[in-house]
Parts: structure tokens; C-alpha cells; sequence
């Protein structure tokens, strides 16, 4: 059986009830920030969640997960319900937007992904505006609880990599993941974690930027067994969340994200590192 974490662009204009967010990023070396994209433009009325704010800021860790209090806040300077369903897109296809859903549901709320991003918003006929964000509010934010703490430690991965209990599944380019391309964070090195797989988070993608689904999707999967523990990792901890969100609408019931990913397994310096 699977789960519903996608919605059409057709469907989510039909919705009264949605709150859209746009979720977009971009790697350092870009030379764009997600904010410049909102701000040249965003789906009309969209509310702009940035990884690198809204985030463990106490973590030497890039765009580490938020916890209750920080979240809260970007919900209160946004004026959001947590009632409402969240649309979460992206304008660089599907790359951010399924971490911004893993975050949200972690608090219990209901985010889905606009499959396709904003080009299937604009495709589809959708309005979108331009301008900064609006100034934070001073409102005391919602009262959020972790709910499903889904987010795996450094440690933990090391635990399962020792009992071998665990399919850990690297969304990293092949290069990277062999330890034959550079990473694109200095002084990290490249390679993996011993045992992992290699399933670049783009495998999930079709070539218009939606998800795989069904028998597509199945096809790609590196197993079929849907209580087999899924730990996904990446670089930082945004792709990872990809192939979260693809094992979690395949149906799987044990898939975990590891935040840190290889920024935190490599820079530790003290893990086991596997080139091939």
C-alpha cells in the first residue's frame, strides 16, 4: 500500500484549503539562492521556507533539522495554521521541496509535494507574483511537538552498519559515492559508508520532474521488502530526503533520514570511508 505525499498541479488549484511553500535551494556553488528565486517569483500568496534559517543554527552542520520552537516561528512570521495542508514546491524541479515535507511532518503536520514544481504550477495555470517576503511578525507561533522523530544520528548509523540490520541507501552522483569525484564541500572527502547502496535521488525523477509512480518507481528501488529499515543518506541531508519520500509513497513503514549525511560522516574524520 502506498502513501500520499504527492498532489498534481491540476488537483492543487482546485484546493481552498492549502497553504503553498516554497521550498527552493541551491548548492553554494550555484550563485542563486533560493530567496532570489522567490523573490523573482512564487506561486501567488506562497510562503518562502529557507533551509539555512529555518534550522538548527546551533549545529556546525548545514540546514540541520528545526526543532519545535524554531519552526514555530517561521509559522508565526508567516501567519500559517497548522491545520491547513501545506503544498510544498520547489522551482528547480523537485529538489528541495521533499525536505521541507520530511520537516513539516515530523511535526505532525500535512504537507504534500507539488509533483513537477513550479514549472508544472505555471503549466497548469497557475498564478504566481513576485516581491520579497514579508517582514517577521512578532505573534508567538503554534504550539508544535515532534511527532515522528525520524531523523538519525551519526551513531546510529554506525550501530546498524555493525549489526547489519539496516539497508542504507546514498543519494549521492555515482562519482561522489565511489570516492571518484570530489565533494562539493572542501575537505571533505568522498566515498561511503560501509554496506551502503548507491541510488542517485534523480533515479526517483521522471524527465519533466515528477515522481516515478507504481510499477516506475518499483522498478528503481533497490528492495521490495516494505519492512526492511531504510536509512537514506546524501550529502547534507536534502536529496536523502528524495528517496525518503519515495520509499515512504512506495509504502515502506521503517525509513529514516540521516541529517547529517556525509558533510557530518566524512568531516568527523574518525568513520569508517569505503572507495571502490
Amino acid at each position: 500500500m502506498s502513501s500520499r505525499i504527492l498532489v498534481a498541479a491540476e488537483e492543487a488549484l482546485a484546493r481552498s484549503d492549502a497553504t503553498f511553500v516554497d521550498a527552493s535551494w541551491f548548492m553554494p556553488s550555484a550563485g542563486q539562492t533560493g530567496r532570489d528565486a522567490y523573490t523573482a517569483q512564487h506561486i501567488a500568496g506562497a510562503a518562502f521556507f529557507d533551509l539555512d534559517a529555518v534550522a538548527d543554527l546551533t549545529s556546525a552542520l548545514p540546514h540541520m533539522a528545526p526543532g519545535s520552537a524554531t519552526l514555530s516561528r517561521w509559522m508565526a512570521a508567516n501567519e500559517l495554521e497548522p491545520g491547513r495542508t501545506f503544498i510544498v514546491y520547489a522551482q528547480n524541479g523537485n529538489f528541495a521541496a521533499p525536505r521541507v515535507w520530511w520537516t513539516l511532518r515530523r511535526f505532525g503536520l500535512s504537507p504534500l509535494i507539488l509533483d513537477g514544481g513550479m514549472e508544472a504550477w505555471i503549466a497548469a495555470g497557475g498564478a504566481v507574483e513576485s516581491g520579497a517576503p514579508e517582514p517577521a511578525s512578532a505573534a508567538s507561533g503554534p504550539d508544535l511537538h515532534l511527532i515522528k522523530d525520524d531523523a538519525m544520528r551519526w551513531n546510529d548509523v554506525l550501530h546498524h552498519i555493525g549489526a547489519g540490520d539496516a539497508l542504507i541507501v546514498d543519494a549521492r552522483p555515482p562519482g561522489r559515492f565511489a570516492g571518484t569525484e570530489p565533494e562539493p564541500r572542501a575537505g571533505v572527502k568522498s566515498g561511503h559508508m560501509p554496506g551502503a547502496i548507491n541510488l542517485p535521488a534523480g533515479r526517483l525523477l521522471g524527465g519533466d520532474g515528477r515522481f516515478l509512480h507504481g510499477g516506475a518507481l518499483e522498478a528503481v528501488l533497490p528492495t521490495q521488502d516494505r519492512q526492511q529499515r531504510i536509512i537514506c543518506t546524501c550529502g547534507s541531508g536534502v536529496t536523502a530526503a528524495t528517496l525518503h519520500a519515495g520509499f515512504t509513497a512506495a509504502g515502506f513503514n521503517d525509513v529514516w533520514l540521516y541529517d547529517g549525511s556525509w558533510t557530518e560522516w566524512a568531516g568527523r574524520g574518525d568513520l569508517p570511508i569505503v572507495t571502490d
